[in-house]
């Protein structure tokens, strides 16, 4: 008796090793269920290419708080490339001490934008001089104008190209009475000079700055401020935090027309 029970639980041993061994399923258990395999991730959206770009330049306005606010908007939209080169107390006076020109061409063939934004002029109130020396044209002098006049028009030709546009932002105003004497002329040589040209804008800021009575505006309301804040430091010239995010707020539109998109 013992020996034929240990024949038949033999058998029943074969028959359940061979099952696994050929590859057949038993099935689960009686009362479960095979879980279900989790469903495949969905494919990531394709990148979006940032096909368009844009060069900032100028003086301490570029470099500073303003700068970096206009910089980090444009980088925030996808489809655009920013960078920025930019130089404190610098102009199209003293090539002898900072070459806007050289290096206005040096950025444009490193960049290829489709859009330079511009602004300098507030430190080209003296005499002009050349990279390479030579007799200085004195501020205030008739020959002066002329001579500024044409380092615009240079300065605009060597950051041009087919395609391209500039926008040439006129100097805020500031309230300095003396100061603005001077920017008043180089404001308005400026102007003469970017208007003539098809490929470029002269970005009035004129609004942006100043009151219904026309004087230098103190205080405005700021994006990501609770009350209206102060848009300049105690020199009158340079923007505070506050300011250069008031001020990149109104010059990215315009940045994105000349590109032709919408808000990003």
């Amino acid at each position: 008796m013992q020996n034929r029970f240990t024949r038949w639980l033999v058998v029943l041993v074969f028959i359940s090793t061979g099952a696994v061994a050929s590859g057949q399923d038993a099935g689960p258990a009686p009362g479960t269920e095979r879980p279900t395999p989790p469903a495949a991730a969905p494919p990531a959206p394709p990148a979006v290419e940032r096909s368009r770009s844009v060069l900032l330049l100028g003086d301490s306005l570029i470099a500073t708080g303003f700068g970096d606010y206009l910089l980090a908007r444009l980088e925030a939209h996808p489809e655009i490339r920013a960078s920025r080169r930019a130089r404190s107390s610098t102009g199209l006076a003293r090539p002898d001490f900072f070459d806007w020109m050289e290096v206005g061409e040096e950025e444009v063939k490193r960049h290829q934008p489709d859009v330079v934004v511009v602004i300098l002029g507030g430190n080209d109130g003296q005499s002009l001089l050349e990279r390479g020396g030579g007799k200085p044209i004195h501020w205030g002098k008739p020959e002066w104008e002329d001579a500024y006049r044409r380092r615009i028009e240079s300065f605009a030709g060597v950051i041009a190209a087919p395609g391209r546009k500039i926008i040439w932002l006129e100097l805020p105003a500031t309230g300095l009475k003396r100061f603005e004497q001077k920017l008043g002329l180089i404001r308005g040589l400026q102007r003469e000079v970017i208007s003539s040209r098809t490929d470029a804008r002269y970005v009035d800021t004129r609004e942006y700055f100043t009151d219904a009575k026309g004087k230098a505006l103190l205080h405005a309301r700021v994006e990501g401020f609770r009350k209206p804040m102060k848009l300049r430091m105690s020199d009158g010239v340079h923007f505070t935090i506050a300011g250069g995010r008031y001020f990149a707020s109104k010059v990215y539109p315009e940045v994105l027309g000349a590109l032709g998109l919408s808000r990003g």
